[in-house]
């Protein structure tokens, strides 16, 4: 059975850190806090394979590159790449979106407001030599209340965000940094706490304080609208649900019995990911849950329904990342960090809907000391991925966890 391991503690916030990013074509990771900066980390991955490693395989090495000290006036709550990996979007409790794209390093310096330059060292922290410039080449504007989530399509044409306004809204990325507004909906009647883009296609999930799902997408014959709202109703599957290793070392086996009752009432849904195929989507939600949703079809607005609903954390499940292999990764309010397996199971003689099964793998608690785990995210590079987890929490710090054999 694998084990999840910590590969190294970076240098981390002043403040709660909210979301960790792997750049999805470079060697960086992100991350944002209530201090008001995003930090980037780079590594060394020559040596990563795509295979499960083995705890005595070399591990990759982490520095700070930079920490860009944004002009956002609170809370970051949010960092999402472009997929071409030289553009980062920001999302803040100021109301703003921020784009900052890297500056060539050849450019002539200037003294231009807006533009980061990294210096040696950052709180008494050394950071790596040739480090690059980040500028903020733009804001975007129009949230009444705090962001609370931003990303872009898998095309880097759209980026989406969501605020406590009860809004979602899609923006169209144009030439030279130049985003149009194109879609605005408010059909939810709470705080949006989540987006999420299909991995292939302009398909768009909000999660909110409302207990729903929304999907969205752009109508042929019209504009951008919801062709779904999904509500969590199965019951939980699993009331006894036994954890694996529960330990960051491979001696002690703690095995840990969760008792999560059946959905009685509305739960705030907090968390959502899409599987790398995009046939399932998770969600996670303030009962500690996990749920899955299959696509019935194969169009842009096919329908989803509930077909799995585990039991996963003893508080509320924050954060959700799905990476190749079928490996699903949850943490949330108790502290723990999970990874589950998911396969897909065919029933039965002939042609029938295929299942999902879900089972858990490898686990490790306090993760982040006694305090919340905000954010999780695999490296999901097409090359070298090594199976590193990123998480940040409460406590503000930002570590790297890698899945190895037993």
């Amino acid at each position: 059975m694998p084990l999840l391991e910590l590969v190294q503690e970076l240098p981390g916030h002043s403040e709660p850190a909210w979301q960790v990013a792997f750049n999805p074509s470079r060697p960086l990771l992100a991350s944002c806090s209530t201090d008001k900066t995003v930090r980037l980390y780079s590594f060394d991955d020559r040596s990563f394979s795509d295979s499960l490693p083995a705890s005595d395989d070399p591990k990759p090495t982490f520095s700070l590159l930079s920490a860009i000290e944004t002009e956002h006036k609170r809370t970051i709550r949010s960092v999402a790449w472009g997929p071409d990996g030289r553009t980062l979007a920001t999302g803040s409790f100021d109301s703003s979106v921020g784009i900052w794209e890297e500056v060539d390093s050849d450019a002539p310096e200037d003294d231009s407001e807006g533009v980061f330059k990294p210096s040696t060292e950052i709180g008494g922290e050394k950071v790596v030599s040739g480090a690059g410039e980040w500028e903020c080449v733009t804001t975007l504007e129009g949230h009444e209340s705090e962001c609370k989530s931003v990303a872009f399509s898998s095309d880097g044409a759209l980026l989406a965000s969501c605020s406590r306004d009860k809004s979602v809204w899609v923006w169209e990325v144009q030439p030279d940094a130049d985003f149009e507004c194109i879609a605005v909906m408010m059909e939810h009647t709470q705080d949006v706490k989540c987006l999420a883009w299909h991995p292939k296609e302009e398909v768009l999930a909000s999660a909110s304080y409302d207990s729903h799902i929304h999907l969205m997408f752009d109508d042929p014959d019209g504009d951008w609208c919801i062709f779904q709202k999904l509500h969590p109703k199965l019951p939980s599957a699993r009331t006894q649900s036994s954890l694996p290793e529960l330990s960051p070392t491979a001696d002690e086996k703690a095995i840990e019995s969760l008792n999560i009752p059946p959905l009685e009432e509305d739960e705030t849904v907090w968390c959502l990911a899409w599987s790398p195929c995009g046939r399932y989507l998770a969600s996670g939600g303030d009962r500690g849950g996990i749920r899955i949703w299959r696509r019935k079809g194969n169009q842009p607005d096919s329908l989803f329904e509930e077909i799995l609903h585990t039991a996963a954390h003893s508080r509320s499940v924050f954060s959700l990342s799905w990476r190749k292999g079928g490996y699903l990764a949850s943490a949330g309010g108790d502290g723990k960090i999970i990874v589950w397996k998911t396969d897909v199971i065919e029933d039965g003689d002939g042609p029938v809907a295929p299942r999902l099964s879900m089972n858990p793998v490898a686990a490790v608690r306090e993760a982040h000391s006694v305090d919340d785990v905000n954010s999780l995210s695999w490296c999901s590079r097409e090359e070298g991925r090594g199976f590193l987890l990123a998480s940040c929490g409460d406590d503000g710090g930002v570590k790297v966890w890698r899945l190895v054999r037993d």
